[in-house]
């Protein structure tokens, strides 16, 4: 029998437990949770009275949800209880908080967004503006943060319309409307996105079935005008001097525009006849929007999916030979945006070999590039630049002076060494006592042969280098490491006192190894093994910067120990947090400089029909 009503009644059958024991069937997950409240409050009471539902543990409190983004399956069981009077208004408030507190994490990761360095120097997420073609648009800072935020919740927004909650997609326009007005005008008014913008605020309004709001946004219509008629050009005439032909895409743009113009006229009170005319306009343009259904047929029979199929033949007016061709132009330009987004990719993995220079930044691309293609290796003139905060001329400087140079990839030596030893000292911590062990007799036969000083002397990296830091004790030091590191240090020291008169100043009260940088030149030292381990502190102590370089690690000379030990773990969750927000928004941030274009026409078409049918007749309009 519960098998027979289900097919009747069709949907899908959650179980309900508590007040009310059975099955609800609501159309499908993506029904919201106030239809759910409807339906259960119908059974139990006709309509009278309130009751909370509970899933898993959570209330369900915001009416205007999905269940499905609620954590709702079929397989879910929905606790049923009865509530007070107050009950449902208790939950609306504590909806609407909820919803306020997430466009506050919204908003707070979009200013971070906007907040980042222009070339990503400062952290490990950015952003850069781009036109149509996929050149990067240079603007001043203010007008950046203002421009990224803006544009960043712009699109936050597209996504959260896309998911049927209008209300949270309004709030998050309006943030970005208010950003976008604080651009300078020279450079927005260059630009659609500010008119589009206004074109989704006043669509959100009226999927709200908000006619107050809806009957006063004239004025933000006659602004998108305005706004895309500079951007576009009179008649669309820069568009089609761009694109080659009498078809723009932003045709479909302009539809939308009118069918607002339409229902901003009939709900404002306005002459019928003004409504008319911009439903008639709309309908012009909707009728040269269909594709022929054997056109598209025929695309996508050759392998092309439904969006650039009907973009295609948009753009070509309906010429498939035409739409081909641009959806292989199309292709192509993709290919090439996407091969310089891998490109970029790589990049963030590759820079954070490189480490942060004091200033917290990460080593610049572009000045790599220009100091690797002078025949400097990358790996040395990225170092130069982290010491110098990305001054290339200071780095080429240091890279020219061969003593200079010299010092350089020696310090450079010791901070792979370094960084070896952290490695392998973690993983005999982790090891067990035999594993250990073993592991340092195998290191040590493996360091043993004169091959392992060699290559640590001229500047490679030395895997033998296990244990060498300022607390070790030389019993426990990879005695072939100690050796090449020691030989390093020598250098390291000889080369600098030769260069700046005393090299003491870096060994912090070291007297015998400061009298021996002092005492003559380019003269070797005798170096112990502790002072060896010392040196390696203080060639790290350039790279550290108190936590800033690349190798920085607690317990090791410089303050990362401390910097640790003062991290406070609520900070760092909050930090976590407002990361992984970040990342949120850059999901939604769209890449296809012409999707804003793909509007699906196939609403619009409705509601011209509908209200030109009761125009004609003399009849009232829907509520929405």
């Amino acid at each position: 029998m519960a098998d027979r009503g289900a097919k009747q009644i069709g949907g899908v059958g959650l179980k309900c437990t508590g007040a009310l024991a059975g099955t609800v069937f609501v159309d499908s997950l993506e029904a919201s949770v106030g239809s759910l409240r409807a339906e259960i409050l119908r059974l139990m009471s006709g309509n009278e009275g309130s009751v909370k539902l509970i899933v898993g543990g959570r209330t369900l409190q915001d009416d205007s949800k999905r269940l499905c983004d609620c954590g709702i399956t079929a397989a879910s069981r929905v606790l049923v209880a009865r509530g007070g009077a107050g009950d449902a208004a208790a939950a609306a408030a504590n909806a609407a908080a909820e919803r306020a507190a997430r466009l506050e994490g919204v908003r707070k990761a979009a200013e971070a967004l906007a907040g980042r360095d222009g070339r990503g120097l400062s952290d490990d997420l950015d952003l850069e503006i781009e036109d149509q073609a996929g050149a990067r648009v240079a603007v001043k800072p203010e007008d950046r943060r203002h421009l990224v935020f803006g544009l960043v919740m712009h699109d936050k927004a597209k996504d959260t319309m896309g998911r049927g909650d209008w209300a949270a997609a309004l709030d998050e326009l309006l943030l970005a409307e208010e950003s976008l007005g604080l651009c300078d005008p020279a450079l927005t008014a260059a630009v659609d996105n500010v008119a589009l913008l206004l074109l989704d605020l006043v669509w959100a309004a009226y999927k709200l079935g908000d006619l107050r709001r809806l009957a006063v946004s004239r004025d933000r219509l006659c602004r998108a005008r305005a706004g895309l008629e500079r951007a576009h050009g009179a008649d669309l005439q820069r568009l089609r001097s761009l694109t080659g032909g009498g078809f723009s895409p932003e045709l479909a743009t302009y539809l939308r525009l009118e069918v607002l113009e339409g229902l901003v006229a009939f709900y404002g009170g306005e002459p019928a006849a003004t409504a008319e005319s911009a439903f008639r306009g709309a309908q012009a343009k909707w009728r040269r929007l269909q594709v022929a259904d054997g056109a598209l047929a025929m695309l996508q029979g050759m392998g092309y999916d439904m969006k650039e199929s009907r973009r295609g033949l948009r753009f070509s007016g309906g010429d498939v030979a035409a739409a081909v061709d641009f959806i292989q132009e199309q292709r192509a330009k993709q290919q090439e945006r996407d091969e310089k987004r891998r490109k970029v990719h790589s990049w963030n993995y590759e820079r954070l070999e490189y480490g942060k220079t004091a200033a917290g930044q990460y080593v610049d691309m572009e000045q790599l590039d220009k100091l690797e293609g002078l025949g400097y290796p990358r790996r040395l003139a990225a170092e130069a630049l982290r010491k110098h905060e990305n001054r290339g001329q200071e780095a080429l400087d240091e890279l020219a002076k061969p003593e200079r140079r010299r010092a350089l990839e020696l310090e450079l030596s010791l901070k792979e060494a370094l960084k070896t030893s952290k490695a392998e000292a973690k993983a005999k911590a982790k090891a067990g006592p035999s594993d250990a062990a073993a592991a340092a007799a195998a290191a040590a036969d493996a360091g043993a042969g004169p091959s392992t000083s060699a290559a640590a002397a001229h500047g490679q990296d030395t895997s033998g280098s296990a244990g060498a830091n300022g607390s070790s004790s030389s019993a426990a030091v990879n005695p072939a490491a100690l050796e090449a590191l020691k030989t390093l240090a020598e250098a390291l020291a000889a080369s600098k006192a030769g260069g700046a008169g005393a090299a003491g100043s870096k060994l912090k009260g070291q007297d015998k190894a400061g009298a021996a940088a002092t005492g003559g030149g380019s003269a070797a030292m005798d170096v112990d093994d502790e002072t060896a381990a010392v040196l390696l502190a203080a060639a790290m102590e350039d790279t550290e910067g108190g936590g800033a370089g690349a190798s920085t690690s607690p317990g090791e000379g410089g303050g990362g120990k401390e910097a640790e030990e003062e991290e406070d773990p609520v900070k760092a969750a909050e930090k976590a947090e407002l990361k992984a927000a970040e990342r949120e928004l850059v999901r939604h941030v769209e890449s296809d400089p012409m999707a804003a274009y793909d509007i699906d026409v196939t609403e619009e078409g409705n509601i011209i029909a509908e209200f030109l049918t009761l125009l004609s007749t003399g009849g009232e309009g829907p509520a929405s």
